[in-house]
């Protein structure tokens, strides 16, 4: 009896891997979709944003509290200000 390599169950485990990675590949591809989508209506998806820190980097950051961060996503469109990680992950994810 031979405990060596099993090429069958290799080759099976190494398919496995990517069908898993072609649905991974797929579901995100549907999320860009869908979150460019909401950019071509207007809606601020706040995909890129800067948080507080002193003194500021980026001219975005100037009045920020300890805590906050606030939404740098396009030109002057959003406004938006968390004030925790929580309420910035709460509006990312009520798109």
């Amino acid at each position: 009896m031979s405990y060596g390599d099993d090429y069958g169950t290799d080759m099976e485990a190494i398919e496995d891997l990517r069908h898993d990675a072609d649905l991974e590949q797929a579901a995100m591809e549907r999320e860009g979709d869908r979150l460019a989508a909401l950019r071509a209506q207007g809606i601020c998806t706040h995909s890129s944003g800067v948080m507080y820190r002193n003194p500021p980097v980026y001219p975005e950051q100037v009045g920020l509290r300890p805590g906050q961060s606030r939404c740098t996503e396009g030109t002057g469109g959003c406004e938006f200000v968390a004030n925790s990680d929580a309420e910035w992950f709460a509006a990312v994810d009520a798109l």
